[in-house]
């Protein structure tokens, strides 16, 4: 990836290829909000909003007056000064955050788009989904939402399971939509992406900028500047004028606070932003110098969180109490807390059935308890600590809290188990917005009480359990798994108390409640989930092997889609649980649900490869099994472009690596499709294989390639001596015509070198490429087909439209432009 890096020895200059305009024409989505919600769940804005509250004014200014930074910034530069990357990096803390890049990005007719990563959040931070919510910041702000993205969504949702994008979608999806528009993408924390993530997304990144050359990005991470001196003395300042208790600070003291800080402190923004808060804790002059003189100078920032925790526990009253627990509960939950979240779970009278709202800790107290330890994002309400270093000092000193899971889990119980919320239970209609942390509790209890839980926990479980059904916290648990609409938890039915143990995996419950034997052991919920079925979907390997060792389960009960406990754990790529179940003379491990899927057809589908291979090791199960669609499992895993397990399937001789489903359509046609160029090359080099086998629609693998715009598989079935580049589909349309109407420039520039195709061969509209490109305005491909003399510049469709005409009508003046140059166009062309 070329970039520009600014770093105190060195600047690194690369140029990123050109790329043409693609697919311009743009259709408006059924449903907007459904669709910008499938591509992420992520929502970014809220925190640039959050860091813009935080930000001091000027902070950053000598970073926008660097000669790397005009140059990467001006687009009117071409050549080898204009750089696509900017990397800003420097030690954790430093403030690169809050540099206002962004902002001064917004404008020039561009569209800015950024992303936060977060150590804290870094499970749900996939490349997918990062990449997914830019895409959805741009796609947000369009009038029209582009046809290929409302495409997909439609395709994809109606695909197993209702899946979301996938990786070379979003990538695909961003190359085509960034194409035509200059795109700021600003990503801040690389360095708090994990590693798996980074990866992935660094090589994505990479593919976009090969694709569209109107993206600059802007990446910060941590490595080697450190904050300028006038931006440490802006900061302290303005912390200064927000001095809760000026009384406390003099004119003298003032001047010492910013002549010593920047002068002992200047390689981390943190350290500032740590002393001055715990200067400013101090209550009178004397106690201000005293902390002034003990600064945290030349300690690592280790040192300074070890100082700051040690100040936190010796407060006074029940200071220390709350402080240390809200670091407990920041660091610990499974998500970033909301303030009124945090502040509910404070609130908890461990064991008591009420809640009082009067215990409710106001923000500002907890800000003061936490001694500059934990930042509040105003418009997304979210609580953090300071900085990721501090997650991993607390990570690396588990001792700072005794059984952190294991207290959250006893306080999210007894608010659960509190009388406010069992009334809530009863309301049809209930309103939640005085129940906060409900949605929390009810969703995450279990996953702490799995991690660690203590005899109180598993007694306030078994309370809740008594009167489970019908209880509100379900309705939140059944809504977010399942993606239902809030509302009707009174008509779903029953979600047990062993149904919900057995979700979590928390084997002591589990065991209570069987032996309290008050639920029928194989019910189904609402959607004929059993408690074994919830077990193997979540992989719970204990409480599977309890419940199998009871007579009266059935391991091969099926739910309402016809999937069994095998399905749930082939689809989910359990490797233990499907052993286990295996071990079930009982368990038929070639069964299929009510859409023809077999376990092993769904282990292909999510791509999980030593499943597959377990499965395989089965003479019941047959590797080549159709689904209602046909879809053999090869079919799913060419489909999603899982190498290893195309190949473990082909090893099986049985296996039909040309066999068309019910569409006509081929694995390697599906591959070719969706771009999977490892897939495809593993197809064409079997025999058997024919890479020019046309679907019922007469489209060969050739045609959906080019209609997806993948260059390079575009180029290895041209490769083939049995492809036929100017074959037509049922509409007489050519790999050619596609690439033309798509807008795709390069993919027509590839076609043409080919001597078989004809470029000016109309469709059974009597529409030459030509023709479609100019309809659709893609002013790139026109030049290209005016530059053959075998194109006909004025040939009229069947119903005497020239691409003039078209071009004109659609208000493409560029097109219009470049059709009347031409000098063989005719006077009667329009």
């Amino acid at each position: 990836m070329s970039q520009y890096t600014i770093n105190s020895n060195n600047n690194c200059f690369n140029n990123t290829s050109s790329f043409s305009n693609v697919w311009n024409n743009f259709t408006v989505a059924d449903d907007r909000s459904q669709l910008l919600a499938w591509l992420s769940p992520l929502e970014p804005r809220l925190r640039h909003r959050d860091i813009q509250e935080h930000r001091v004014d000027n902070v950053g200014e000598w970073l926008i007056q660097t000669d790397e930074f005009r140059s990467w910034y001006d687009w009117s530069l071409e050549g080898e000064g204009n750089k696509a990357v900017l990397f800003c990096h420097g030690d954790p803390g430093v403030g690169k955050t809050f540099i206002r890049l962004c902002d001064q990005a917004r404008g020039q007719n561009t569209t800015v788009t950024c992303f936060y990563f977060d150590f804290a959040a870094r499970k749900e931070q996939s490349a997918t989904n990062m990449l997914g919510s830019l895409l959805k910041q741009i796609v947000s702000g369009m009038e029209r939402i582009p046809e290929e993205i409302s495409r997909a969504f439609q395709e994809q949702r109606r695909a197993i399971g209702g899946r979301g994008p996938q990786l070379p979608d979003i990538v695909k999806m961003l190359q085509t939509i960034t194409s035509s528009q200059r795109t700021f993408m600003c990503i801040d924390a690389l360095d708090e992406c994990a590693a798996v993530h980074r990866a992935k997304l660094l090589d994505s990144l990479k593919k976009i900028l090969g694709k569209s050359p109107g993206i600059r990005i802007f990446l910060t991470g941590s490595v080697s500047i450190g904050p300028r001196r006038d931006d440490i003395i802006r900061y302290l300042r303005v912390r200064l004028d927000e001095d809760e208790t000026p009384d406390a600070m003099d004119e003298g003291l003032e001047a010492d606070v910013l002549e010593q800080i920047p002068g002992k402190i200047s390689e981390m923004f943190i350290l500032v932003s740590l002393n001055i808060e715990a200067i400013l804790q101090e209550s009178t002059t004397y106690r201000r110098r005293e902390r002034l003189s003990k600064m945290t100078d030349g300690l690592g920032l280790g040192d300074a969180y070890g100082a700051t925790i040690g100040r936190i526990k010796a407060q006074g009253g029940d200071k220390s109490r709350l402080g240390m627990a809200a670091l407990m509960w920041i660091s610990h939950a499974q998500r970033p807390l909301r303030t009124d979240e945090l502040c509910c779970a404070l609130a908890v009278e461990l064991g008591s059935t009420d809640f009082n709202a009067n215990n409710i800790p106001s923000m500002s107290t907890l800000i003061g308890c936490c001694q500059g330890l934990i930042t509040v994002g105003k418009e997304a309400s979210a609580v953090r600590l300071v900085h990721f270093t501090l997650q991993e000092y607390l990570s690396a000193h588990p001792d700072i809290f005794s059984r952190p899971h294991a207290a959250m889990a006893e306080i999210c119980l007894t608010y659960l188990n509190s009388q406010q919320v069992k009334d809530l239970s009863t309301d049809p209609s209930p309103d939640t917005s005085d129940a906060p942390f409900l949605e929390y509790c009810s969703m995450y209890w279990g996953v702490h009480a799995k991690t660690e839980l203590s005899d109180c926990g598993r007694s306030l479980a078994l309370k809740l359990f008594q009167g489970f059904d019908g209880h509100i916290s379900t309705e939140f648990l059944l809504a977010q798994v399942g993606n239902l609409g809030p509302g009707g938890h009174d008509t779903w039915p029953p979600f047990s108390g062993l149904h919900c143990a057995s979700f979590f995996g928390i084997v002591e419950v589990v065991a209570a409640l069987i032996e309290m034997g008050c639920w029928d052991i194989n019910e189904g919920d609402c959607w004929g989930y059993t408690p074994l079925a919830w077990a193997a979907h979540n992989g719970h390997e204990e409480v599977v092997k309890m419940l199998l060792g009871l007579e009266q389960v059935d391991p091969g009960e099926p739910d309402n889609r016809g999937q069994t406990p095998l399905s749930h754990a082939t689809a989910c790529g359990h490797e233990e649980v499907v052993k286990i179940l295996l071990g079930r003379e009982e368990v038929n491990p070639d069964k299929p649900d009510n859409d023809g899927q077999t376990p092993l057809s769904l282990a292909a589908w999510f791509g999980h490869e030593e499943v597959v291979r377990i499965l395989l090791g089965r003479e019941d199960v047959n590797p080549n099994e159709p689904d209602n669609d046909g879809q053999t499992p090869l079919s799913n895993a060419a489909w999603r472009g899982y190498e290893g397990v195309a190949k473990l399937l082909l090893e099986r001789e049985e296996v039909n690596p040309d066999k068309p489903d019910n569409l006509g359509r081929t694995p390697l046609s599906h591959a070719a499709g969706y771009g999977h160029e490892g897939v495809v090359k593993i197809f064409l080099g079997r025999e058997e294989v024919n890479p020019d086998k046309p679907d019922i629609y007469c489209r060969t693998p050739l045609s959906h390639a080019v209609w997806s715009g993948y260059e390079e598989v575009v180029r290895m079935l041209l490769m083939r001596e049995e492809v036929n580049p100017d074959k037509s589909d049922s509409h007489g349309q050519s790999p050619l015509s596609h690439a033309a109407a798509h807008g795709l420039e390069e993919v027509v520039k590839i076609l043409l070198m080919r001597e078989e195709v004809n470029p000016d061969r109309p469709d059974d509209c009597g529409q030459t490429p030509l023709s479609l490109a100019a309809w659709g305005g893609h002013a790139e491909v026109v030049k290209v087909l005016l530059g053959r003399e075998d194109v006909s510049p004025d040939r009229p469709n069947n119903d005497g439209q020239t691409p003039l005409s078209f071009a004109s009508r659609h208000g493409h003046q560029k097109v219009v432009a470049l059709l009347q140059s031409h000098k063989a166009l005719t006077p009667s062309a329009i």
